[in-house]
């Protein structure tokens, strides 16, 4: 990812593309292990977003392939790219695969809600969260946002500091 921002650092081992590499290597869709197919219908269910239930591009193959989509880059981020996923993931279970027109797809994507997506990023953060090891916690304790902020204020009484 920095080597496509010019004259970017280099990251350390640590770089999001190699934690969103290891979603993309995973043998089968991507996220299947922190959302599951009840849970994404669930939360489609709860805002009246069903669809596709008895087609090929039901809600949960579209979210999978469309975050599949959105965390590669170059031709590999193209809706041709997610359709082909698609196709091999339903080859290798046996079942009927689309063509490899992308409209369907692409119409289908389009009917993905807003919300539920915000929903659904909140419930695989707090799942992670909950899941977390208890080493990776901050003196035992969930973090909860670390953004750089600097706040500074006078050492006054009124602001809550007592001088010893």
């Amino acid at each position: 990812m920095s080597s496509l921002i010019p004259n970017s650092p280099r990251r350390s081992t640590n770089s999001f593309q190699q934690v969103v590499g290891g979603f993309l290597k995973q043998s089968g869709l991507p996220f299947s292990e922190f959302l599951t197919p009840d849970a994404i219908e669930s939360v489609f269910r709860q805002h009246d977003g069903l669809f596709g239930m008895t087609s090929i591009y039901s809600n949960v193959t579209v979210l999978w392939a469309f975050l599949s989509q959105v965390l590669r880059d170059g031709k590999q981020a193209a809706c041709q790219s997610a359709v082909a996923s698609v196709i091999t993931h339903r080859q290798l279970l046996g079942r009927s695969v689309p063509t490899q027109d992308t409209g369907d797809y692409c119409r289908a994507r389009a009917k993905l809600n807003e919300d539920v997506l915000r929903k659904l990023a909140s419930t695989v953060a707090g799942n992670c969260e909950n899941a977390a090891d208890e080493s990776w916690l901050t003196k035992k304790r969930h973090v909860k946002l670390i953004d750089g902020l600097t706040f500074t204020m006078p050492d006054k009484p009124e602001n809550g500091f007592k001088r010893v």
